[in-house]
Parts: C-alpha cells; structure tokens; sequence
C-alpha cells in the first residue's frame, strides 16, 4: 500500500462542505490575506454563474488533514473557505434585517456554527488561527456589535472590509431584484450545491503537504510564503512539530515587529544573505534545493527562527539587540531605515552573525556612508544594489570576506568621493526628516559637537527646518526672483536651515535681511553662516551647498 491509497478526494458544493465538516485553520498558518480584488472576483464570478444558470462552478480544491476530534485540519484553502463563510452570514444578516428568524436559525446552524445539545456550547463549522478567530466569529455571529477599536492588526482590517465588501454587493444585487428573498435563497442554493470544490483529505500532514507542492506544479497560485513553510513541514518527518513551533516563532517575532506583513521579506533577504541574490520567483527553488532531508529542515527552521530576532532589530531600532553594541551603530540602522535601503538588510544579517563588535560597528559606519552616497548620487537600480549586497552578504557568510575594509572593496561601483560632491552640490530633498538628518550631520561634520535632538526623526521636536527661501513669495523676494526660478531652488539643501522652532516662527516669509537678524544669533554654525551673505540668490545657494558638499564627504566617508 502507498502513502497515496489513504488520500480521500471529494467533490461537493462549497457551503454543504461547511454544512458536513468542521474545519479550523492550524496556529502555524498564515492570517486572512484576501485583498478586495480577491473578494470582488469572486462575487462576480456566483452572480455571473447565477445568472446564466451555470450548472457548476468549479471554485478549486482544498487541501486538508484528519479528521481529528471531528475537525479537519486546512493545510490550503482557509482564504477562500472564510470568505464564502462571510458571505453565507451576511446573507444571514440580511435575513435578520428583515424579521425571519427562522431562515437565520437554519443558515446558521447549517453553514456557519451549531450548539450542541448537551453543553449549549457554539461549535463553529470553520475554526480559524489564534490571530483572527475571535473577530472571525463575531463577525459570523453579529457584525453589527464588533468593537473594531480591539482588531487591529492587517489581517483583521482585510476580513472587517471583505465583510462590509460582501454586504454592500449583496445590497447593490437586492436593489435591482424583483424577488429580494428568492434572490437571498438562489444564492445559498448555489453556493450549497452548484459552486463546487474538491477536498482532498490526507491522513497527515507529510502527505498534505506533498499534495498542496503538486496543486502548485500545476499552476495553483499559491503564497510563497505557504509553499516555504509546507515544504519545511513535510521534509521533517517525525521531527514535524519541532519544525512547526520554530515556524510559529518566527511569525510571533515577524507579527510583532510590524503591522505590516514580512514573512515573504524576511525569508528572502535570510536567503540572500547565505546564497547571494535570490528574486522572490526563485525563492521557494532556491530553498528546496538547499533543504533536502529531515536534518537540513530542522536545521533551516531553526536558523529562521535565530535569524529572526536580529532582523526584527534592523526593522525596529528600538530592539534589545543593540544595547550591546556603541550607541552609534543603532543610529546607523536608522538611517539606512530613514533612507529606505532595505535592499542592504541581508547584508547586515551576515554582519551581525558573521563579525565581533569591532568590526560590526566599523562595517554599520562604512555602510551609513555608503547607502548616503548611492541615495545621493542615484543611478543605481534597487535591482543592482540588491546584488551588490547580496554578493558582499554571501562572501561574509561563507568567509570570502573578513573585514569591513574588503566590503567596501568588493563595491565597485561605488561613488567616489568626486562623483558624491558633485551631486551633493546639486541635491533637491523633499522628505523634511530626510533633510534634517543631512543638515544634522552636517553640523556635526563641522564642528564636531552631537545635536542629540535631531536623530532621524519625522517630528520638529523644537528645531525646525527653515526654507530661507520661503515656499510663498512675498513682495520684497519677487523682485529677486521670478516664481519658476524659485521651484526650481526651494528644495534645494543649500536653502535649507535647521532653526529653533521659536526663531522659525518669527522669520516666516520675511525678506532675507530681516531672516539674517535670526541667523546671525543661532547656536547652529551651518544656520548662523547665512547671515555673511549679503543677498540670497541663485548663485547664494549654489555657493552654500558646495560647501555642504565639502562637509558631506568627511560626513560620510568610505575609508
């Protein structure tokens, strides 16, 4: 007998699937992630199916374990079985509005949760993970009592907008019906025997989760992020739940760290820094060929789960990890985060795993100054960049590279220090906490003092930044200068100062001898010199900015 003979495939409509099994959704797979797109395709899709009076719609499979304890473990298909499962309550709902209480006791006991006999417990038909449960059921229960203040995370969002979706499409149908009831109940009809799915069972995860790779060789879009972590699953054997829980702690971390998801980022940037650059297509290719037995599985979950932790400190600056390193690495991490070179991650990965704290704090110094100086001077796709850091994080990992010297080595097209003044001379920034960050270090750079209140930061606090020429032009600058001339030089970073919050409300958009009176008194050297020029020009700010530039390349130095 093979492994396969135990595998039971069933084809039925999707809700009498609800109506016959119990399904609950395992801790280690991922949140509701259907986007609006999802749920509106497949609305669409019933109503077109509904009204040319298709006999059959074939919505796909679903890929399932056990049952164990009467429920079925869903190893694929939780986004599509949660979504008709909105769309029965909201028809539910609807009924509700309209007095019939008895087609809302019989919809909800049928599809969507069942109380049993004995406890009066609620047995809901679908079961989802820890993270989105609870709003889950409220929603199939009553969408109207939910506190939305409590659910706030991306996945939560995503189904409280895929139920108001449904509602408002169901809604729109009703209005244009001639019969809203019969129209309600050719709905549930079709969804419990025309909209059909196959469930394939398996008797355990191994064989799920080598059926869910198959639906993907045939061209089952799957998330990558599922196929990683299923692969994983089914190469370590009866060391399964080991690989289970590291998994799940490394989503803890991820979810923790960000609203935001990035699972499919993280586990990229890992791979790229051990196996140079890996494109998110390939990613799940370049894995399966690195994880081939039970102990490279356990080996691979157990670095993601290590890894993890150091990645959560490159995306939040506020991670312990940095308090055993000087001070001034953190602040290094939040500029390359300021400037948005996440391409420079896995490179840092194979830093922070691969150097001690010497050479972790003189590689984050030279790679502050390098990501300032491919910002600046630009050229350089985020395609490249990924492969230039990609190839230096693989070299450190494998051992090619020994120092923070032999990175900067291995960067050849990096700008010189030519190459960063001329563009430095010439730079617009248009990102106010960008132009901050120059014109701190800056200062800095010039007399060498540490102006602790302007770290990279998106509020003012008390500094501001000034537009010496103002971004509205009263009388007295019009006769200096015509209004294109000025675009053209207002973002300029030689027309901008850093200036305390109470001076830069006095200056506002007064002419420039009256804004030198302020200047002249600022404990900001790079604010005070303003005030030796004797009229703000064109050609003013073109000769403040080349000295900015000079001060830029000692700012950020390559060597």
């Amino acid at each position: 007998m093979t492994q396969f003979q135990e595998i039971r495939i069933q084809l039925d409509g999707i809700s009498n699937v609800l109506k016959t099994k119990r399904f609950r959704v395992p801790a280690y797979q991922r949140s509701y992630a259907w986007e609006a797109e999802h749920v509106e395709a497949l609305l669409q899709d019933i109503n077109d199916a509904i009204q040319t009076k298709e006999n059959e719609y074939f919505l796909g499979s679903i890929v399932v374990t056990g049952p164990t304890d009467g429920k079925h473990d869903v190893v694929d298909g939780q986004q599509r079985l949660t979504t008709i499962s909105l769309l029965v309550s909201a028809i539910k709902d609807i009924f509700a509005d309209k007095g019939d209480i008895e087609v809302v006791v019989s919809v909800k006991n049928d599809y969507l949760a069942s109380t049993d006999r004995k406890t009066k417990e609620k047995e809901p038909k679908l079961t989802l993970n820890e993270v989105d449960n609870e709003l889950f059921q409220e929603l199939i229960e009553d969408p109207s009592n939910i506190d939305s203040v409590k659910f706030q995370r991306q996945s939560h969002q995503l189904m409280l907008s895929a139920a108001k979706q449904i509602r408002q499409y169901l809604d729109a149908i009703l209005k244009v019906s001639k019969d809203e009831e019969e129209t309600l109940h050719a709905w549930l009809d079709y969804l419990d025997s025309n909209l059909k799915i196959i469930v394939v069972a398996a008797p355990d995860d191994s064989n799920a989760f080598v059926i869910f790779e198959t639906l993907n060789d045939r061209g089952l879009e799957l998330a990558i992020s599922d196929l990683l972590k299923n692969y994983i699953f089914h190469k370590s054997g009866d060391k399964i739940e080991e690989a289970k829980n590291r998994w799940l702690s490394m989503i803890a971390v991820l979810e923790a760290t960000s609203e935001e998801p990035l699972t499919v980022t993280y586990l990229r940037h890992f791979a790229m820094s051990r196996y140079g650059l890996v494109r998110e297509r390939d990613l799940f290719n370049t894995i399966k060929k690195k994880v081939t037995n039970k102990k490279s599985a356990i080996q691979l979950a157990t670095d993601l789960g290590n890894t993890v932790k150091v990645y959560s400190a490159l995306v939040n600056t506020d991670h312990d990890l940095w308090q055993k390193y000087d001070p001034q690495v953190r602040s290094r991490v939040s500029t390359i985060n300021l400037l948005n070179m996440s391409q420079i991650r896995p490179l840092l990965i194979a830093i922070l795993q691969n150097f001690d704290a010497p050479k972790i704090e003189e590689a984050f110094r030279l790679l502050e100054s390098v990501a300032v100086r491919f910002q600046i001077v630009g050229g350089v796709g985020g395609g490249t960049l990924e492969r230039i850091y990609s190839d230096s994080a693989k070299a450190v990992f494998d051992g090619g590279i020994k120092s923070p010297q032999e990175i900067i080595a291995a960067f050849t097209t990096l700008p010189a220090d030519s190459a960063f003044h001329q563009a430095f001379s010439v730079a617009q920034i248009s990102r106010q906490n960008l132009a901050r960050f120059y014109l701190t270090r800056l200062e800095n750079a010039l007399n060498g003092s540490k102006i602790q209140e302007l770290v990279p930061n998106p509020s003012t606090g008390h500094i501001n930044l000034e537009h010496v020429l103002p971004q509205t032009l009263k009388e007295g600058w019009l006769k200096t200068w015509k209004a294109d001339a000025a675009r053209g030089y207002l973002k300029r970073l030689g027309n901008l100062a850093l200036l305390n919050s109470k001076e830069n409300s006095k200056t506002g958009n007064d002419d420039f001898a009256k804004k030198c009176d302020v200047y002249s008194k600022s404990s900001i050297v790079l604010t005070q010199r303003i005030a030796e020029f004797s009229e703000w020009t064109p050609e003013s700010i073109d000769a403040r900015q080349k000295q900015m530039a000079e001060l830029a390349v000692k700012a950020w130095p390559i060597k």
